[in-house]
């Protein structure tokens, strides 16, 4: 395809995106309005869920230990310590006269791609 031809599609793209737009103008209208009233109704639920998960948390965690019943489940996780480790710092220490550090390196390839986007 020459470069004529991709730009040509891509421009059929745009004008598809920009119908399907005005297509859905209306709906979407109705949409914002359904999802108000959902977050209207949701609203005192979803907060009396988060309180009571929040309680029940904080008992798992003082007992310390999970807590397998008739309606559900809490597990327990101890804490432990993280590590991380500065990957600029190391390949630059490395690359100081350390080579031994590459042995503990792992390399992967991210695949080429190509993403569209028209319009712009």
């Amino acid at each position: 395809m020459s470069s004529e031809e991709i730009d040509q599609e891509l421009a059929e793209i745009m004008t598809l995106q920009q119908e399907m737009q005005v297509a859905l103008g209306p709906l979407k209208e109705q949409r914002e309005e359904l999802e108000s009233q959902i977050r209207e109704i949701m609203d005192p639920f979803v907060l009396k869920i988060q309180e009571i998960t929040e309680r029940v948390e904080a008992a798992v965690l003082e007992n310390a230990e999970s807590f397998k019943g008739d309606h559900g489940k809490v597990t327990f996780r101890k804490s432990y310590p993280r590590y991380t480790w500065d990957n600029k710092a190391l390949e630059g220490y490395a690359a100081a006269g350390h080579d031994e550090l590459f042995q503990f390196r792992k390399e992967s390839i991210v695949e080429a791609k190509a993403m569209v986007k028209a319009g712009e």
